[in-house]
């Protein structure tokens, strides 16, 4: 039923694309009848399966993974090969210099472009007495190496376990005889036989090892890592073998197409049975051909079926990656404008990419923002399935006329497909959702500004459905303001990414290729395509959301392909803070990622609390509470973020009030003291100081006084807990009475307190956790129950907030689950951070009519707290940012709740570097451990 339901889909889609209805209809029935007498019955079948299959984006690798030693080959029964496309037969001998390092025997076959070769090949590898047979084979000068592998020995190569593909690459895409980068290669795969045998035991001791090749050569640049022109013949090759490429990721793949694989990986492009005449003849196509895809997909299929990539470091190192570098440093060697202000020295000419170049929208990718638009749609409008309706009709429009459709011709398509839909209406508020998300790149701005002043000309030129008068109307006014021509295909019927709108503006501006220079993000569009019209090395200006697939510390934030609206904005709005320090100060990004304590806010710690509260005002509206309770100090920020919050969704929270509470377990534990067992609950934990320190931290300064004048000296004696718990509570029995005194007053000042605050309607106590301490004691000193609601609950909630209270966790609940949590591995992280300029409350005094709070210990030391409100105007900045960009939606913004602890994770295992937070820390009386750092364990 699967595949009947996706042919279903992919027949309607081919309708749509084709102008629907019966237009479409026959349109597509004319295809099909046309493939059918290239292709033959056969096939169209596959074609047909292809479409009708369930396909997926392929997750991005284990970050990390660590690959085990390798295994002994002594005695593989591993069928091991080699085939070597030899187009130069003069390189036979280096190569048969570096096949003659194998360990183990195997089978070489040898393609050749002139069967004239053949002898001179043969002799070439005589010597070597481990090739247990060899094939050399002429073949047409096509396809280069990958054809040879996929057509010429398909079926000699599906009787191996492992390959070695190897050719005699003699230049770059760009120019000239290159023997470094033939010479690199080889020598990473077959430099000698220790190489081999380590590469060898590679495969045999990890069994998911499907692709090993080297690092990229150091020449190769960032932006080729990408699909460039080979995106549609790749994402049709994936769609055959039943996987999804996304087409604006920075990918791994062997480039030099040279590797070791396992067959089983790489076996679904051997049975796709390509023949010769698939692949184009040779006139020395520089990219966009099928060898091209395929060169750029087999990690891609390897990864589809289950498997791992290796890659070899340029060191020479004996070691692998599961994910490869891609040469990402050079990228940030320099700050942006400088970069641009070099590429644009001999200059006359500046042309601009728009989107994710001069403008940035807050979404990660423009599916996110499609989503989000959607759902604006459903909610404001009434049309439900909006994206994908939106994007029928463009694909509609642009096939009646043969060009990119302007966004009112995408909204005519939509019309004729639904008459009755509030067209207008939709199309309004797409361009006003656009208007009000978008914000300008600064780094491009300024420098491009500056070229300005030295009399450079500026136009734009952009691939999209806004034409040039919607485009200065919805764009920032210093982006509008800033070019004097807008080239859009829409308008002009040209593209840059297929080459036809770079003549047309040169023949216009009247300026040489040789001094007109491209800035933009799009590799291929941008970047590839200026380098073949001959002009100027364009500038290359990393989109926000590629950091994450180029900067290692950033690759724990990649989302799943289908992430909802509200993690394509929470990661949207990061990478774009990210972005525009990459453009300033790139540096900040090379050896270890340092972050700064506005950025720690901003993508920590802004993300987490705007989550929680979310989630944390569903479970007030939903118990009828009417007050949420921000416990100090924790609560100092978190209060100020629920303000925001509230003011941004007024008619959901306008019933809540949120209030800063003054509590801690030493407040709180004192004023529900009456007896006992309660000293003796109130004592529990570890502690290591003396026996006043132990009540001064568990119950106050007073009530430490109080006890030394009964005990006296004997308040200086050593106390160990838990070890001593119960000697502790019998020393401590003859001063009880008097500890129940000072209890008694401080519940009294409690009360009054809870009322002034809350009166006599539920209330919803919120913090951070984490054993539901100060709840219980809450609710024993009201004797009612108090609910609370958490970051995270360890194991010791059970015991304590059993049969009194009710408390939920956000993010973690030992009460239920096992495992490690990342809010409880980084607690001390948390506290550090979400603190108040004030110290630890201790509790109340009486003062006239009045009470006066009493803290324990001087108000936060000015320059630590300076650096703890850059954190916190960092995560108010998020929150603020957010809050603008979801609009309407503010309701809707969950997220997902494994993702939004990351950054944390990252900060607190050191993956991001915060060298600061060695000066921030938290006083642990409560333990005696004194002044514990932020950094913590």
């Amino acid at each position: 039923m699967k595949h009947v339901s996706g042919l279903v889909q992919a027949v309607r889609r081919g309708i749509d694309v084709r102008g629907g209805g019966v237009r479409g209809f026959t349109a597509l029935l004319a295809r099909v009848w046309r493939m059918l007498l290239a292709l033959g019955a056969r096939g169209v079948l596959a074609r047909l399966r292809a479409a009708s299959r369930t396909s997926s984006v392929i997750a991005p690798p284990e970050d990390g993974y660590k690959f085990p030693l390798p295994a002994p080959i002594e005695g593989t029964t591993l069928r091991v090969g080699v085939m070597l496309h030899l187009f130069y037969a003069d390189l036979a001998e280096e190569f048969a210099t570096a096949l003659s390092h194998m360990p183990v025997p195997f089978v070489l076959l040898v393609s050749v472009a002139d069967a004239v070769e053949i002898p001179r090949v043969r002799q070439a590898f005589a010597g070597i007495d481990v090739i247990r047979r060899i094939e050399v084979i002429p073949v047409p000068n096509r396809g280069r190496d990958i054809a040879p592998l996929l057509v010429t020995f398909r079926e000699d190569l599906l009787e191996l376990d492992i390959v070695c593909h190897l050719h005699s690459k003699k230049s770059l895409h760009s120019k000239g005889v290159q023997s470094r980068w033939r010479s690199y290669l080889v020598d990473s795969l077959l430099g000698s036989r220790e190489r081999i045998t380590w590469q060898l035991g590679m495969f045999i001791a990890e069994p998911s090892l499907g692709l090993l090749y080297p690092e990229s050569h150091e020449t190769f640049p960032l932006w080729g890592h990408t699909w460039l022109g080979n995106a549609a013949i790749a994402r049709e090759i994936a769609d055959r073998i039943g996987f999804q490429i996304d087409a604006s990721a920075y990918i791994d793949f062997p480039a030099g197409s040279m590797f070791w694989a396992r067959l089983d990986a790489i076996r679904p492009l051997l049975q796709l049975e390509l023949p010769l005449t698939a692949f184009p003849e040779e006139s020395g196509q520089l990219d966009g051909t099928l060898q091209h895809a395929i060169e750029r997909l087999f990690v891609a299929v390897a990864r589809s079926t289950g498997y791992r990539i290796g890659v070899l470091p340029q060191d020479g190192n004996l070691s692998l990656s599961s994910e490869g570098s891609r040469n990402w440093t050079a990228y940030f060697a320099s700050p942006l404008r400088e970069r641009i202000d070099v590429a644009a020295v001999d200059a006359k000419l500046i042309s601009l990419d728009v989107f994710d170049t001069l403008v940035q929208r807050p979404f990660l990718s423009p599916e996110g923002a499609r989503r989000y638009l959607s759902r604006l749609a459903a909610r404001t409008l009434g049309v439900d399935a909006f994206e994908d309706l939106r994007i029928r009709a463009e694909a509609s429009a642009r096939h009646a006329l043969g060009r990119d459709p302007t966004l009112v011709e995408i909204y005519a398509a939509l019309a004729e497909r639904m008459p009755c839909a509030p067209v207008d209406a939709l199309q309004a508020l797409e361009l006003s959702t656009e208007q009000r998300l978008l914000r300008t790149r600064p780094g491009v701005i300024e420098s491009v500004s500056s070229l300005k002043t030295r009399g450079l000309r500026v136009i734009a030129l952009s691939d999209m459905y806004l034409d040039g008068a919607t485009l200065r109307e919805v764009l920032p006014p210093q982006v509008a303001a800033l070019t004097e021509k807008w080239s859009v295909s829409c308008e002009t019927g040209l593209r840059k990414d297929d080459g036809s709108a770079w003549p047309a503006l040169a023949s216009w501006s009247a300026v040489a290729p040789a001094a007109w220079l491209h800035v933009g993000d799009n590799e291929h569009a941008d970047i590839q395509q200026p380098h073949w019209q001959g002009m100027l090395t364009p500038a290359h200006v990393l989109r926000a959301s590629a950091l994450f697939d180029v900067v290692p510390a950033l690759r724990p934030l990649r989302p799943a392909a289908d992430a909802p609206w509200p993690e394509q904005l929470r990661l949207g709005l990061i990478a774009n803070h990210f972005s525009a320090i990459a453009d300033i100060d790139p540096t900040t990004f090379l050896d270890t990622f340092t972050v700064s304590p506005r950025t720690l806010g901003y993508a920590v710690i802004g993300p987490l609390v705007l989550d929680y509260l979310i989630w944390l005002i569903g479970k007030a509206l939903a118990s009828d509470v009417s007050t949420v309770l921000f416990l100090s100090r924790e609560g100092h920020l978190l209060v100020q973020a629920f303000e925001r919050l509230q003011a941004a969704t007024p008619d959901r929270t306008g019933g809540l009030r949120g209030r800063y509470f003054l509590a801690s377990r030493q407040a709180t534990g004192l004023a529900s003291l009456r007896d006992a067992d309660d000293l003796a609950t109130l004592l529990e934990g570890t502690y290591n100081g003396t026996l006043g320190g132990l009540l001064d931290a568990r119950l106050g300064v007073r009530a430490a006084a109080s006890a030394r004048d009964q005990l006296g000296g004997a308040m200086d004696e050593m106390v160990f807990l838990p070890e001593m718990h119960n000697a502790v509570v019998t020393r401590l029995s003859p001063v009880l009475d008097a500890l129940l005194a000072l209890a008694e007053n401080a519940r009294t000042e409690y009360r009054a307190y809870w009322r002034e605050n809350v009166g006599d309607k539920a209330a919803l106590i919120a913090d951070i956790g984490y054993a539901g301490t100060i709840q219980r004691n809450l609710s024993r000193l009201l004797g009612h129950p108090v609910d609370g609601a958490y970051f995270a609950l360890d194991d010791r909630a059970e015991r304590r907030l059993s049969g009194i209270s009710s408390a939920h966790a956000r993010y973690y609940d030992g009460r239920r689950e096992t495992g490690r949590s990342t809010v409880l591995a980084h607690d001390l992280l948390l506290e550090s951070i979400l603190t108040a300029p004030h110290a630890q409350f201790s509790g109340f005094e009486s003062c006239g009519e009045g009470r006066q709070p009493i803290f324990a210990g001087r108000d936060a030391d000015p320059a630590r707290w300076q650096v703890i409100e850059a954190v916190h105007a960092g995560a108010l900045a998020f929150i603020d940012d957010a809050l603008d960009a979801a609009g309407p939606l503010v309701d809707e913004l969950v997220f997902d709740v494994e993702s939004v602890q990351i950054p944390l994770e990252c900060i607190g295992n050191r993956r991001w570097h915060a060298p600061w937070l060695a000066g921030i820390g938290i006083e642990d009386a409560f333990t005696g451990r004194g002044q514990v750092p932020a950094a913590g364990r």
